[in-house]
């Protein structure tokens, strides 16, 4: 018979635990300082949630249980709200622990992670479990290795409610801010802050000076692609590579461009903001929710729009131009009898109130013309031929500009009195009342917006409670708004009284230059020329 192993002794031999090793964690050291602590840190109410403060911490922790860890990575996210979780630094922490470089993650407590209770939730009760990451928050008492923690979920719904608050709260201070004049977006390229008060804008002597010549190829009659174009032979810096010689971020996604290449679109918008002309322009855009990081463009007539705040790097009269040349570079295709004139959408037909096409002879190209399109169309006949050919219109034109010229260079005085018709004292003596009631406006608005300032400030450092706060705040509020009413309306007066009197100026240097011209420019055209009405020929 085989011999058969003996099993009972099996029953009597002791048993032992396997051998265990203690695992060593490869540890992320996350650091965030949302852009509430940065205020409160540069006003000195609260340094605790400072970044020097946070890696303190966790460095005090690392080397107090130095023999769990086998390695330690930092990650700092600066001046980032906690509802966003795309955060540069913290998408990089999360594709470390997908790629196994970490393994726990260790924060001052919970809310460095974010404050968004659902987004928070999928990362500490998904993510890191699918992933066995630990998780460590400090000052929390929160280690994942320990146990789950029945209070973690209600500290992640407190945090989104701080948000909450704080985002409101924040809504009410950008309102105040934005009904009281201050700029609420970072200053366009061409603009810096004000060192004196960062609130405003001053002018950027070096981007300014692209920005002015971005608009004078636009009087030439260039477009947004070649302007582009002509921005990259001249080697400038487009605004995105500008910024980074300067060492200003601006946030958002970085550039893939070359410094010198310029995007059509980028060209495009600097031909369109009014903020050039010196003016502040709040309420553009909008978001439905706190959490939503999508803008909403908001109608024209919900936006705050301050004239003359700051130094302009364009004059009104030269943006208006070009607003009116982009507009007019939206033609359609141009076809065998049509072809680009420097006086298309200029020819107005005084009937029927339609611009007046241009064409040539089919049989004679060197005849071009203009015409309007709606003599028997139909609709809206004309009951006559609106007709003009361009040589003779070229001819006009010239001798018109000429004995312009000839004239406020002979005659300034009786030029400019023809211009204005009326006296300069009485418009000075207006102009001056206006003033003084403007600048007793803006003191009393400047008060009150440092008188919120301090009510904010006591309300965060716990002075007053939130009830009082929203009572003065709605007060201080309803005042800010009456003001703004009033400051809207007198800069529009003085806007169009200094106006006025700078378009004279302007205007005068513009028909001096012109003197003895012998061709007709776009550019001509665009500085002397609204529109010109072609009317019946009587024979």
């Amino acid at each position: 018979m085989p011999r058969q192993k003996n099993r009972g002794l099996q029953n009597f031999l002791p048993t032992y635990p396997a051998p265990t090793r203690t695992r060593r964690w490869k540890m992320a050291s996350y650091i965030r300082l949302s852009k509430e602590d940065l205020q409160k840190i540069r006003k000195g109410l609260d340094c605790s949630n400072s970044v020097k403060n946070q890696r303190d911490i966790l460095n005090y922790f690392y080397e107090t249980h130095a023999e769990e860890f086998e390695s330690i990575r930092e990650y700092v996210d600066d001046g980032h709200t906690g509802t966003d979780t795309d955060r540069e630094h913290f998408q990089e922490m999360l594709a470390d622990i997908m790629n196994g470089r970490i393994n726990c993650v260790v924060v001052k407590d919970l809310s460095r992670l974010g404050r968004n209770y659902i987004e928070v939730g999928k990362l500490t009760e998904e993510f890191f479990p699918l992933h066995d990451v630990r998780l460590v928050a400090v000052s929390d008492g929160v280690d994942s290795d320990e146990g789950e923690d029945d209070f973690t979920p209600f500290k992640n719904i407190m945090n989104e409610y701080y948000a909450k608050d704080i985002s409101k709260k924040r809504r009410i201070v950008n309102k105040m801010k934005g009904n009281a004049g201050i700029p609420l977006s970072p200053p366009p390229y061409g603009y810096m802050k004000n060192p004196d008060d960062p609130r405003f804008w001053v002018i950027d002597p070096e981007a300014a000076e692209v920005v002015r010549c971005i608009y004078r190829l636009a009087l030439e009659g260039n477009g947004p692609l070649q302007i582009a174009t002509a921005l990259g032979t001249m080697g400038a810096l487009n605004p995105s590579a500008y910024r980074t010689s300067k060492g200003i971020s601006k946030g958002g996604s970085k550039s893939t461009l070359e410094p010198t290449k310029w995007n059509h679109t980028t060209v495009k918008k600097i031909l369109t903001l009014q903020e050039y002309c010196g003016d502040v322009i709040n309420f553009k855009s909008y978001s439905k929710s706190y959490k939503m990081k999508r803008r909403i463009e908001n109608p024209e007539e919900n936006r705050a729009i301050f004239l003359n705040v700051h130094e302009p790097i364009i004059d009104r009269v030269t943006w208006e131009k070009v607003q009116t040349l982009q507009k007019g570079t939206r033609r359609k295709k141009l076809t065998v009898t049509q072809e680009p004139s420097v006086f298309s959408g200029r020819l107005k037909c005084p009937e029927c109130g339609g611009n007046l096409n241009f064409h040539f002879n089919q049989k004679n190209h060197d005849i071009k013309f203009f015409s309007c399109q709606n003599h028997n169309s139909g609709l809206r006949k004309c009951s006559a031929t609106h007709y003009i050919r361009l040589d003779f219109l070229e001819q006009v034109v010239l001798y018109e500009v000429n004995r312009l010229a000839a004239f406020a260079n002979e005659y300034e005085s009786e030029f400019v009195k023809a211009m204005l018709g009326r006296s300069a004292k009485v418009a000075e003596n207006d102009r001056a009342r206006k003033q003084r009631e403007l600048n007793t406006l803006l003191i009393r608005d400047k008060e009150l917006d440092m008188l919120f300032e301090r009510l904010y400030e006591d309300n965060v450092a716990g002075k007053i409670d939130d009830s009082r706060f929203a009572r003065m705040s709605k007060r201080y509020e309803q005042e800010q708004g009456e003001i703004g009413a009033k400051v809207n309306t007198l800069r529009l007066e003085l806007k169009k009284a200094e106006g006025q009197q700078m378009d004279m100026e302007d205007f005068l240097a513009i028909v001096r230059r012109y003197t003895h011209v012998t061709k007709i420019t776009r550019r001509m055209v665009s500085e002397l020329i609204d529109h010109i009405d072609v009317y019946h020929a009587e024979k």
